[in-house]
């Protein structure tokens, strides 16, 4: 017997990239420094029902995390889990909870609580107040129903990532994860080195969600979680997942140098934020094995990134490709096409930067409609300007079929507004796919992509793109 399950649930529709659930695993290992009995499902990967895993844990407490894109899996655990177990305790957490608690206890009755944030403190605390029946107002974090009514405590301060233990990858089955490093045939995995954005851009929580603070674990820390990696699940190569690996110039520093005093040599990944690195800074990571860096440069227009609060400029955004490009890594560099304030020719602006920095970029991503995600100023001001349905709620059910077409996931809302609506998304995702498959032997090319593990589900709505180009073009005198 185990007293509690956390259970990560399956993304359906196949939009990200399966990785442990290292949120789980480093709440699972301060669980079990404090001899409480955990088990962890990740549906990802595991195919087992919840049923038959209550089953045979017999746990008092079931603890779900989840992400916007699978709120209504989430949501259905919990009533699984009632169904099955009357008096099972059903905690919520995660980024998606953390900014609609409130609306969660309403909406769904299944669910007794959530944990806002960081849970490392707030959880242990609920499972001793629950097993000891004291108080839960001092419970950092906590939403939960009272009197009739729905309180909710003050949030728990940061977490010191040094003072965790290493995640309990031993409750995981990590012969399962692996993830694609391009360019090179390594076998990689995920790693995190800090917590926290310090950008406030109108589209991501990340800020909101730790406080617009940046949180490290040392480069000894840091190093020895890679040799444990290598050595005892056999990974040789590293993708760092931190929001901005080079938020703090020290840290990426200190681990790097930790890296080569160890002599060690892999090839790794990361983020880099446009304005956060120079020639100098890049060169110490290119010694220390980073072969790889993503850049998120969103939009070509400067009218753009001040609307969407990005925090820096065109002109830095290029210079930042050319040092990746002139320290000899390669670049994957990402653009989004309808924020705030956007249309079509300042659209134009990003499609002009993209082809001035074309051959310094190895892998561009570019898309058409920006999500809506909880938690976000984008949020605020589609609620404001009432660009959001009227009776939506992020706990009913939300099926936009559209969206398909824009190779969107259809339960998550998109921002669309008049200069910039439907149609206007559609041209523009039509002009992303032909600039990445152009012509015939693009479309083969394209077909043979759209066919690969993951990608199976875009084959329909690509096809019918490349159609309707291909009809549009006969039309033309």
């Amino acid at each position: 017997m185990i007293d509690i399950l956390l259970v990560n649930p399956r993304e359906r529709r196949g939009f990200f990239e399966k990785m442990p659930p290292l949120g789980l695993a480093s709440l699972a290992a301060v669980l079990e420094s404090g001899s409480i009995g955990v088990a962890i499902a990740d549906f990802e990967i595991e195919h087992e029902p919840l049923e038959n895993l209550l089953n045979r844990g017999q746990p008092r407490f079931l603890g779900i995390s989840g992400t916007t894109h699978t709120r209504f899996e989430s949501y259905d655990l919990a009533r699984r889990a009632k169904r099955h177990s009357p008096d099972i305790v059903v905690i919520y957490g995660g980024v998606h909870a953390s900014f609609t608690g409130r609306e969660t206890l309403t909406a769904v009755p299944e669910i007794d609580y959530v944990i806002r944030g960081e849970a490392e403190r707030s959880l242990p605390a609920l499972i001793a107040a629950k097993r000891e029946g004291s108080d839960l107002r001092s419970i950092p974090g906590l939403v939960y129903r009272d009197d009739g009514g729905i309180k909710e405590n003050k949030r728990s301060p940061r977490m010191d990532l040094e003072s965790l233990p290493r995640p309990a990858y031993h409750l995981l089955n990590m012969k399962k994860y692996s993830l694609n490093m391009k360019f090179v045939k390594e076998r990689g995995i995920s790693l995190i080195t800090s917590r926290g954005c310090l950008a406030r851009c109108s589209f991501c929580s990340a800020s909101r969600m730790f406080d617009h603070l940046v949180t490290t674990r040392t480069a000894t820390t840091t190093v020895d979680m890679i040799e444990f990696l290598f050595r005892e699940y056999g990974y040789s190569g590293i993708k760092v997942f931190d929001s901005t690996f080079t938020a703090d110039r020290d840290h990426v520093i200190s681990v790097c140098d930790e890296i080569v005093r160890r002599g060690l040599k892999f090839p790794w990944e990361c983020e880099v934020r446009v304005g956060t690195v120079d020639r100098p800074l890049l060169e110490t990571m290119r010694n220390a094995g980073c072969y790889y860096v993503d850049i998120g440069v969103e939009s070509g227009n400067q009218k753009v990134l001040n609307l969407m609060r990005k925090g820096i400029t065109v002109e830095e955004a290029e210079d930042t490709i050319r040092l990746c490009h002139d320290a000899g890594l390669k670049i994957k560099a990402f653009f989004s096409i309808g924020h705030i304030g956007e249309n079509i020719a300042d659209a134009e602006k990003t499609f002009e930067l993209i082809e001035r920095n074309r051959p310094m970029i190895d892998q561009i991503a570019c898309g058409a409609g920006v999500r809506i995600y909880p938690g976000t100023y984008l949020e605020d001001y589609c609620q404001t300007n009432k660009l959001l349905p009227p009776d939506f709620s992020w706990t009913a059910p939300y099926e936009e079929k559209w969206l398909a077409n824009i190779f969107q996931d259809t339960t998550v809302p998109i921002l669309l507004q008049p200069q910039l609506g439907k149609a206007e998304l559609e041209s523009v995702v039509l002009r992303i796919y032909n600039q990445r498959f152009p012509g015939l032997r693009g479309f083969a090319r394209g077909l043979g992509r759209m066919t690969e593990p993951g990608r199976l589900r875009k084959l329909p709505k690509f096809i019918q793109l490349k159609a309707r180009d291909a009809m549009r073009r006969l039309k033309k005198p």
